[in-house]
């Protein structure tokens, strides 16, 4: 497989011959968003595929809207699939990064052995909240105006979280700088919109792991939505804020590791 077909940034580590598991972040983070979670799951034997969203960190930020498209992103992880010579992996999702694994995992369950999920508005909440063309123009307004400062200072951005220490800091730092603020709005007009997939849930074909983290008091109506209607989940809730896998590392990890060893 040529690696000139995947757009995307992506980084291979963990053992050479673990099972491959790819992390897809959401908006306005990177690849360091794992950080506090990789060394686990590399310790479990597991070998971590991380990709970066379109205009995040060193990824490229193309200008056709379809680039953006969550079937787009699907084709990208396919092919990265194709790359490490797996034929099936597992698949972890991030917020935003939760909506694109889950049409991934959704279009092509035949790729996909299991799969992990953290707090997502973009996948679970209701379509009016996330198909809002003019606060969607409004926000990727402020990010092309604002340039990389406002990348940097976007609260969803996770660079605060007190579960970072200086070093981690450091290190989301300089791998989030290399974002394209430019790409950041792209994906806000062309890739959220795209996002709700609560008409699809309930014939979701894959065994997925939600773990919610519920200091986030707003997503819980999408977490009650997701325990009463989605096919073939299950639900772990732990007390942590929207970045789950931040806030709660290890329990994240924990949880997320005893899941995967199911299907080992």
């Amino acid at each position: 497989m040529d690696a000139s077909q995947i757009g995307l940034n992506y980084v291979i580590d963990g053992p050479s011959d673990g099972r491959p598991v790819l992390f897809v972040h959401g908006i306005l983070t990177c690849r360091a968003h794992w950080l506090l979670n990789l060394p686990a799951f590399h310790d479990a034997g597991f070998r971590s595929i991380t990709v970066e969203l379109f205009g995040h960190g060193s990824s490229p930020a193309p200008q056709e809207e379809a680039d953006y498209h969550p079937d787009r992103y699907s084709e990208q992880f396919s092919v990265l699939r194709q790359l490490v010579e797996a034929e099936r992996w597992f698949v972890v999702g991030q917020s935003l990064g939760a909506a694109l694994t889950l049409n991934y995992a959704m279009s092509r369950p035949d790729e996909v052995i299991a799969h992990v999920v953290t707090n997502s508005h973009s996948a679970f909440g209701e379509l009016e909240r996330i198909r809002n063309p003019e606060a969607a123009r409004e926000r990727a307004q402020m990010m092309i105006d604002g340039g990389i400062d406002a990348v940097m200072r976007h609260p969803l951005n996770p660079r605060r979280a007190r579960a970072f220490d200086q070093a981690h800091r450091a290190e989301f730092d300089d791998a989030m700088l290399l974002s394209t603020p430019v790409g950041i709005a792209r994906t806000m007009m062309y890739t959220s919109p795209h996002t709700p997939l609560r008409h699809r849930l309930p014939t979701n074909p894959v065994d997925t792991l939600l773990i919610a983290g519920d200091r986030e008091e707003a997503f819980t109506p999408a977490r009650e939505w997701v325990e009463s209607n989605a096919a073939n989940f299950r639900v772990e809730r732990v007390s942590a804020t929207h970045a789950v896998n931040v806030s709660a590392a290890e329990d994240f990890n924990r949880i997320s590791l005893k899941f995967l060893a199911e299907y080992m």
